[in-house]
């Protein structure tokens, strides 16, 4: 399947000439909306991606650069919750010890597109300058002002443009997070979410595959019946031709979630990410679709 993609894998092994891996790291910022009392639909109080422990940067880096660092090279990813949700000033200091610690070769920056001031701004243009690789993970989730307002995002289509707008102003390329399988949408709206970014020139794309997580505002649709996920079918459908309206030149970062175990509660097949992801390899293979094909 990954020679019908342009995956975020073989790109960075071409530019930079060996494997890369990615290190979470965890600032403990939290997330602006729950600091107001509130949550999006579907996130977890535990969800924050696979991050380090919260601590000093160079603890969090130190134990897995010094198991591989001389075999491969690795990207700085500030994943957990908002890591823009502190000021440019506090926030400096941690972006810098990370960008030029030993074998760290770029660093990625994830945040919501309604977290990020002039300060902030001067800060990304300041690490985009030191000649390492520098990107920044924007959550848009759906192209559909609706849907947003329904799983409580807390900002529209327009504050993610205006973000993106002004990255690329500073030459900072971003990738944008989508969800496939929110409540109110099927592949017509994914599908013109897929094409919106596409005229926006987006740097690259992260898809997830929605999830029903414990103790989410979902989990209670769920169990009421007014939401019912996505089937492996559906899913396949709308992943093959989300990917199919982008240009060939938009990095593919992920196509599907990695669920925790322990916290998700359906779909089921979604905790078979790797059966999943064959399933849509052939799917794509049998019809003939690559990336850029539809746009």
């Amino acid at each position: 399947m990954h020679n019908r993609l342009n995956m975020i894998g073989p790109w960075l092994r071409r530019r930079l000439g060996t494997k890369v891996s990615k290190i979470g790291l965890n600032l403990n910022l939290g997330c602006p909306i729950e600091q107001m009392g509130q949550r999006c639909l579907y996130c977890s109080p535990l969800a924050s991606g696979k991050s380090g422990e919260p601590g000093s940067i160079s603890r969090q880096l130190h134990p897995i650069t010094c198991k591989g660092q001389n075999e491969r090279l690795w990207l700085a990813y500030f994943q957990a919750h908002t890591s823009t949700n502190a000021s440019a000033s506090y926030l400096r200091p941690y972006f810098y010890e990370a960008a030029f610690y030993p074998g760290i070769r770029g660093i990625i920056i994830s945040t919501r597109p309604d977290c990020l001031s002039h300060e902030h701004w001067r800060l990304l243009a300041e690490l985009r300058r030191q000649g390492l690789l520098c990107w920044l993970e924007l959550g848009l989730q759906s192209a559909h002002d609706h849907t947003l307002e329904l799983i409580g995002r807390g900002h529209n289509v327009r504050c993610f443009a205006q973000a993106l707008r002004s990255a690329q102003d500073l030459d900072i390329p971003v990738v944008a997070h989508v969800i496939l399988g929110l409540p109110g949408e099927d592949i017509r709206h994914t599908n013109f979410t897929a094409s919106w970014l596409a005229e926006q020139n987006i740097w690259g794309v992260k898809l997830h595959s929605l999830m029903v997580l414990k103790d989410t505002g979902l989990e209670k649709m769920w169990r009421e019946g007014r939401f019912i996920p996505w089937t492996l079918e559906q899913w396949i459908s709308a992943c093959a031709a989300f990917v199919s309206r982008l240009p060939d030149s938009v990095t593919i970062h992920r196509l599907s979630a990695d669920p925790g175990p322990e916290q998700c509660l359906a779909p089921a097949w979604i905790k078979h990410k790797a059966n999943a992801l064959n399933m849509l390899g052939n799917f794509m293979e049998k019809n003939n679709i690559t990336q850029g094909r539809e746009f």
